[in-house]
């Protein structure tokens, strides 16, 4: 299914403090443990600001149990609107999916886990994300029906995270963030590299 995300993300300066504010104000929604293959063409660029213009951003991810291959299409940076594709797959096919994906030429990855915690707040979604154990940053979203939707949405999402005290990256903040996170994470070519052994390092999203 096809969707608009509107979204802005930013560093959590106080976890804890940010947690207990959640909490003591919005609904909390579900706890997410979530495996990401995010997929890229040739070499894994040093500085993601050397690819800030490709458009298709390629994931096959498993989130409590549920895999699917998801493709979110158009610019992102640290606030963007995507069109999001969600393609449910059964958790038995989730190697078949890393295998189709191989032979139509996507075989480099970088293996990212999450553990999300997920709150709404006057129909906005807040989400407080550790990726690897240790970093730690929000995104407060909200689904967009058409594009003449989302200038209003970014303006209600910016004064949603002011009210609790969230600051959203600037762009070049965003870069950095993703260039310190990437360092932690596997990077895996299946051209050499056998998903199934790695799979075994994850058994418990499986």
């Amino acid at each position: 299914m096809a969707q608009i995300e509107v979204e802005i993300r930013g560093e959590v300066e106080d976890y804890n403090k940010t947690l207990a504010e959640l909490k003591k104000k919005a609904k909390f929604i579900e706890e997410k443990n979530r495996l990401t293959l995010a997929y890229f063409k040739g070499d894994l660029a040093k500085d993601v600001r050397e690819v800030k213009d490709e458009k298709v951003d390629l994931r096959i991810r498993i989130t409590n149990k549920k895999p699917e291959i998801i493709m979110k299409y158009g610019g992102w940076g640290a606030k963007d609107q995507r069109k999001e594709i969600s393609i449910p797959i059964s958790i038995e096919d989730f190697d078949e999916a890393v295998d189709l994906l191989k032979h139509l030429g996507w075989t480099k990855c970088l293996i990212a886990p999450y553990k999300t915690l997920v709150f709404d707040y006057k129909g906005i979604e807040f989400a407080l994300v550790t990726q690897s154990g240790k970093h730690k940053y929000f995104e407060v979203e909200k689904i967009a029906k058409n594009e003449k939707d989302v200038k209003s949405m970014h303006k209600e999402i910016e004064d949603a995270c002011k009210e609790f005290n969230l600051v959203p990256h600037t762009q070049e903040e965003f870069y950095d963030r993703l260039n310190r996170m990437n360092k932690d994470l596997i990077i895996a070519d299946f051209n050499k590299d056998d998903w199934k052994e790695i799979k075994k390092k994850f058994k418990e999203f499986f």
